[in-house]
């Protein structure tokens, strides 16, 4: 009788335990949601991610919760530089952006994310996922076994948000790949994301618009003509950095990102931007927005001269 109640006690410790760690992550998760974001959080987001002003209420709580849990199951370390809370939130920020239409999505294939003073070299790399500048990488995501491990300069990571109608950021780059490779290869071709009957309409699309750039025929980024992936990466920072332009420039490119992203940059900001309560927040709570910065509503002009003017006016 003593064996058995002993067998009867290992298989309930092992059951325990199998079921502690096969639930890990939802008590994580569920765990993390019960908090209360941080103000000091919030306030960096007002600051540095146009995205996030351009939300709604409900939306704006949604990615809150989201960059939480996000935080809070993925590895941010510095190489040789340091890794504070503002680093920590663009870098969510990067991540959430390109998926903020597919709620309760987890980069599961994440290992770590390194953070670099700078743009660096690599001699002989192999690594194809790379965006270079003058010789150099600002970003790259390498696999390693089932987990993929990012590198993203701290210079470039803080400038994509700094300027936000430039079209250009490392971080949602990266991160595009990332979604790219949720099917299992990084090609230029999301199938996790795009309808099945869109992938041929997509791969024609992405063919005609990589020679147009190749002859010089496009305001799309060179690099997006080195290959399928790297263009589908340069296209998602220029469809949430200045969807205007893209939908005047490229409308059907347009239509295919919005697609696959499950949303729409454009209407958002353009509603964000015609608001005089929302700029008057703004105005009041983004120091870091300065008088002579791009304005975010897209008209090309500087913030004093567009719709400070406008805000300030309302006051």
């Amino acid at each position: 009788m003593m064996p058995y109640l002993i067998f009867l006690a290992v298989v309930a410790a092992i059951s325990y335990a199998f079921y502690r760690y096969a639930t890990a992550d939802s008590r994580r998760r569920s765990a993390v949601l019960a908090q209360e974001f941080p103000a000091a959080w919030r306030q960096i987001l007002t600051e540095r991610v146009a995205f996030y002003l351009s939300l709604t209420k409900n939306e704006k709580t949604r990615f809150e919760k989201q960059v939480q849990v996000f935080l809070a199951s993925t590895r941010i370390t510095g190489v040789q530089t340091e890794v504070d809370d503002t680093t920590r939130l663009l870098v969510a920020a990067s991540a959430l952006i390109p998926v903020f239409g597919f709620p309760g999505w987890e980069y599961r294939n994440l290992g770590e994310v390194l953070i670099v003073p700078d743009a660096w070299k690599l001699e002989d790399d192999p690594n194809k996922e790379v965006k270079p500048l003058e010789g150099t990488l600002l970003g790259s995501v390498q696999g390693f076994q089932n987990q993929h491990y990012m590198r993203l300069s701290k210079a470039s990571l803080e400038q994509g948000f700094r300027d936000s109608l430039d079209r250009q950021n490392v971080g949602i780059h990266e991160f595009a790949h990332l979604l790219d490779e949720a099917d299992g290869t990084i090609d230029g071709v999301p199938k996790a994301a795009l309808p099945p009957e869109l992938l041929q309409p997509w791969a024609a699309l992405m063919q005609r618009e990589i020679e147009a750039i190749a002859a010089g025929k496009s305001d799309i980024n060179l690099y997006a003509a080195t290959s399928e992936a790297e263009f589908f990466a340069v296209v998602a920072e220029y469809f949430f950095e200045k969807p205007e332009k893209l939908q005047q420039n490229h409308p059907e490119l347009f239509e295919l990102l919005g697609r696959v992203f499950r949303q729409n940059p454009k209407k958002r900001f353009l509603r964000w931007a015609t608001d005089p309560r929302e700029w008057l927040k703004t105005l009041r709570s983004r120091r870091k927005f300065g008088r002579n910065d791009p304005c975010p509503c897209g008209s090309g002009k500087k913030y004093k001269d567009c719709h400070l003017a406008q805000a300030q006016t309302a006051a």
